[in-house]
């Protein structure tokens, strides 16, 4: 009769634990991938200052620049929009979910003074990059960016 120590008993279970769990977000897309159309997506986005201006770079390729809303107010920026699948084939079996469609939407805190009415931001190449100059005083409204390309 074989026996099996509690030591190499629970290093099993582990492996067998960690096995299953693999198995299951890749083939079910369990536990940590949420498809629901209700929860708003967020794009990679990269955040960096310079000596003048604090620049934010978001990839948000497949939409138009009028698709997309910029908004600064009270030290938050927020960056929103919408990406529709509007695909015409039937889909019958997904071997790969990667590109998030519906809305999106990515707050920002942007921990310096700033000039708000300076805000500028332009659409290229599926990137909108928003430059924020930095200011000495405080600007406490609410102000919507334009986008342009």
């Amino acid at each position: 009769m074989a026996f099996i120590s509690d030591e190499l008993s629970q290093k099993l279970m582990a492996k067998y634990s960690s096995i299953e769990q693999l198995f299951e977000e890749f083939f079910f897309m369990a536990k940590s991938h949420d498809f629901a159309p209700s929860t708003p997506w967020q794009p990679p986005t990269d955040v960096h200052e310079t000596e003048k201006n604090i620049i934010i770079k978001m990839a948000v390729s497949g939409l138009r620049p009028e698709d997309i809303s910029v908004l600064y107010s009270d030290h938050i920026l927020t960056v929103s929009g919408k990406r529709d699948d509007d695909s015409s084939h039937q889909k019958v079996c997904f071997y790969q979910v990667e590109i998030r469609y519906g809305y999106f939407e990515r707050k920002i805190k942007i921990p310096k003074q700033v000039d708000a009415n300076k805000i500028h931001a332009t659409y290229e190449n599926g990137f909108i990059v928003i430059t924020i100059p930095k200011a000495e005083k405080a600007f406490n409204s609410t102000i919507s960016i334009k986008i342009s390309y």
